[in-house]
């Protein structure tokens, strides 16, 4: 029964490590994920395998342990999916030690199912002592019986990642879909995509291109408005069908020559965009009232 138990109480030791409460750098949450994950493997090849004296060789049954330990997490992961619960640390480890405790469940049983007759010698705790000569066992047959637990440890982990991960995969294409909402956008273009700093209006105006996606959204007309300092200086209606974007080209008029910046903002609807911009060749101070504060 320790043989159980205590890699059972180093899983759920190392996963209560691993909890977001914890707060433990990364180099102690990785080791502490590896050995949960051992420990766990070492489960599952308690519960498939039995005990150490029935499984054959030593590095086959290492192997094994890495192998059912490894595919664990990612089995846990593909079952938490369909079943509707987030793929975030606290489920997954949640799941793990779900699963260590079924494991070392069903290791106890097998321990319990193999234990020996009452009254017949054994030459260690749980197994049972060689026959004399006459009553041995058919070793062709014990070999067949370990290389076919061994085979079931190995298949068994593998087969139960590829089942889980199937069905997830099929629940996930099968089941509704929320429908993503749709949306309208309105950005700089081409080389106004590029501004970083104030653009200069010259005295005939500055064109400036602006491209309008309509992404989901039923075919629309709309307002554009071109706002200069937040004052609307031009309007004129746009019509946008579904899943098209356009390239516009709006046209900025001439700004004072007073050397302050103002707010250029081009909305569609409720979507805008905005960059500041002054007059070409305007006063290098700021304008002053006739209180001398500035009039920016």
């Amino acid at each position: 029964m320790t043989t159980i138990l205590r890699p059972l109480v180093i899983a759920y030791a190392s996963l209560a490590v691993l909890l977001p409460a914890a707060s433990l750098p990364w180099p102690l949450l990785l080791a502490a994920c590896l050995l949960a994950l051992l420990a766990i493997g070492e489960l599952w090849v308690r519960a498939v395998i039995g005990r150490p004296a029935e499984s054959g060789v030593p590095a086959v049954r290492a192997g094994l342990t890495v192998l059912a330990g490894l595919l664990t997490l990612p089995a846990v992961a593909l079952l938490l999916h369909p079943l509707g619960a987030a793929v975030a640390p606290v489920p997954l480890i949640a799941g793990c030690a779900l699963l260590a405790t079924v494991l070392a469940a069903a290791g106890l049983l097998r321990l319990h199912l193999g234990r020996p007759v009452a009254g017949e010698p054994c030459d260690e705790p749980g197994v049972p002592a060689q026959r004399a000569a006459g009553r041995t066992a058919d070793l062709s047959g014990a070999r067949r019986r370990a290389t076919a637990r061994t085979a079931a440890a190995i298949l068994l982990p593998i087969g139960l990642s590829a089942l889980v991960g199937v069905a997830a995969i099929r629940t996930v294409e099968t089941s509704s879909h929320p429908v993503l909402p749709g949306y309208l956008t309105v950005a700089l273009n081409g080389w106004a995509a590029g501004i970083t700093h104030p653009v200069t209006v010259p005295a005939r105006g500055l064109a400036v291109p602006v491209r309008i996606t309509n992404s989901g959204l039923p075919t629309r007309t709309d307002w554009l408005r071109l706002r200069v300092g937040g004052a609307v200086v031009a309007t004129r209606r746009v019509t946008m069908m579904t899943g098209k974007v356009y390239a516009l080209s709006v046209r900025v008029p001439a700004l004072p020559p007073d050397g302050c910046l103002r707010p250029i903002g081009i909305s569609v609807g409720e979507a805008s965009t905005v960059f500041y911009a002054k007059a070409q060749g305007g006063a290098s101070g700021r304008a002053r009232n006739d209180r001398g504060r500035t009039a920016c």
